[in-house]
């Protein structure tokens, strides 16, 4: 199986060739509650990330809510 490199939060990362971010998501077990996704500095809306791609040089990160006061 083919892979690519990606960055995910400034981690060189390999994940197959074809994966979504949602597929990344489950791989990694990554939160996705409360959480947001840019990649290459763009918002990913959730109703996206079943679609979008990663490709090769994909910088991904992860930015989560926090609770506080």
């Amino acid at each position: 199986m083919e892979s690519i490199a990606i960055v995910f939060n400034g981690l060189p990362q390999k994940i197959a060739t074809g994966k979504t971010l949602q597929q990344m998501i489950d791989e990694f077990s990554l939160p996705s509650h409360g959480s947001v996704f840019a990649v290459n500095n763009q918002v990913v809306p959730r109703s996206e990330w079943q679609t979008r791609v990663l490709y090769e040089g994909d910088s991904i990160s992860l930015f989560q809510a926090i609770a506080g006061g």
